[in-house]
């Protein structure tokens, strides 16, 4: 059976990030070449690619559970459109500048790279707004397949933390840099993630702001299983206020210029 063209489009994105992490993980390999002395210059590819897999896949499992008449109607192939289109623009330039060991994110030093800076930041709302556009759509959707908990759940965690991925976005590409003070060091900072040891980072609130897409959706599942009822709505509910606190008690953190938590314990 053919899928609608929403569904193919974030599969198709899903699957092509999925691939292009594995080759730049291979690359990454054998290129041993870093920038600013001490990250791979594959690490800002491979971190995207992961992370739009995740974001692609979201969307189109959410989108497979809504019904015909929605999941094959022009607005949702309108967002998936754009959605593809953005996801070309922002990963065509993060990848050609780690092949040029040149930063993608924050460098303004050229007419060029100040255009490119723009770009990405309206692709990235694109691709972000893509999991409001598809909360809203499924909080219209009264022919959905979803149970209520898991339908409360998608539409809070869709657009909740698009919202909040906004909110916490905004606030570094207004600093031009996530860290409050200067930069951390490498031994300052944490495995894997890169978040500052040292002072305050507001990349913290953003990983949970952006990944409050997958993880109340993920949770509305487990316990729509368990609690069917308008109990499995209000623990729903009960969840996205503390993920929306922690998130926005690891942005005032930051802001003062402390480390989260977070980052200390799993350094």
């Amino acid at each position: 059976m053919t899928l609608p063209l929403p569904e193919m489009i974030y599969w198709s994105v899903a699957g092509s990030m999925a691939v292009a992490f594995a080759v730049t993980l291979l690359i990454a390999a054998f290129d041993q070449r870093t920038i600013d002395g001490s990250v791979s210059v594959w690490a800002k590819p491979l971190k995207f690619e992961l992370s739009l897999t995740i974001h692609a896949a979201t969307l189109a499992l959410v989108v497979a559970g809504l019904s015909q008449g929605v999941r094959s109607g022009s607005v949702m192939s309108i967002v998936a459109f754009a959605f593809l289109a953005a996801c070309i623009i922002e990963m065509s330039y993060i990848i050609g500048q780690a092949a040029r060991a040149e930063h993608s994110h924050f460098n303004v030093t050229t007419p060029f790279y100040r255009f490119m800076w723009s770009m990405m930041a309206l692709a990235a709302v694109v691709i972000i707004g893509a999991a409001a556009a598809v909360g809203i759509a499924t909080s219209l959707d009264s022919g959905s397949s979803f149970p209520p908990a898991l339908k409360w759940a998608i539409i809070i965690g869709l657009v909740g933390g698009t919202l909040l991925t906004l909110y916490t976005a905004f606030t570094i590409g207004a600093r031009m840099t996530p860290y409050i003070g200067s930069a951390p060091t490498h031994e300052a900072r944490m495995v894997l993630t890169g978040w500052s040891l040292a002072g305050g980072d507001l990349r913290v609130s953003h990983f949970l702001a952006t990944h409050m897409i997958q993880v109340l959706p993920l949770a509305g599942l487990a316990i729509a299983l368990v609690a069917p009822g308008r109990t499995g709505i209000a623990v729903v509910l009960v969840i996205a206020a503390l993920w929306t606190a922690a998130t926005l008690i690891e942005y005032a953190r930051a802001l003062a210029g402390r480390p989260s938590p977070m980052a200390l314990v799993f350094s």
